[in-house]
């Protein structure tokens, strides 16, 4: 099999795994639907390009590139973090509620041992939050400056 090269970026082109997936959301996802009964398509993992099996470009910038997917990736992991200390917070609140204004008598050593661990969980949780929000916002001018071909040369 002969190399080929992406003709912007003189980038060598992989076989595009996953398209469903890779081109969800985009206009382009039936043509990774249709090459799961034709040829595969070619992507290029630097600026995004989509060629087709037979060499020809089909869209310029159409596939998130790698590095598109490694941030997504962390992003998606910063978020889950976030939502479980967010979790936490909200139980060891409604813990330190239910022992302060239960039916049973008044145990204030638990109800502030549960209300500080809530209010100690803010900091990972607002630490992770600024993660996600500073991936989503970089993973967003990624996005725009693919689409618009500004992706710098590697």
């Amino acid at each position: 099999m002969e190399r080929r090269h992406c003709e912007s970026c003189t980038t060598e082109l992989e076989i595009l795994r996953r398209p469903l997936r890779r081109l969800r959301w985009s206009r382009y996802w039936f043509k990774g639907f249709a090459s799961f009964f034709g040829r595969p398509l070619r992507v290029c993992p630097n600026c995004g390009a989509m060629y087709s099996g037979e060499g020809e470009l089909l869209a310029a910038g159409a596939v998130q590139t790698e590095e598109e997917v490694r941030l997504d990736l962390y992003r998606r992991d910063m978020a889950y973090l976030r939502d479980s200390f967010g979790g936490v917070i909200v139980a060891s609140e409604i813990a330190a509620i239910w022992l302060f204004f239960g039916a049973e008598s008044v145990n204030v050593a638990a109800g502030i041992l549960a209300a500080s661990l809530g209010a100690a969980t803010f900091v990972p949780f607002g630490f992770f939050g600024s993660k996600a929000r500073a991936a989503r916002k970089q993973l967003k001018q990624m996005k725009i400056a693919r689409m618009r071909g500004q992706i710098p040369r590697r």
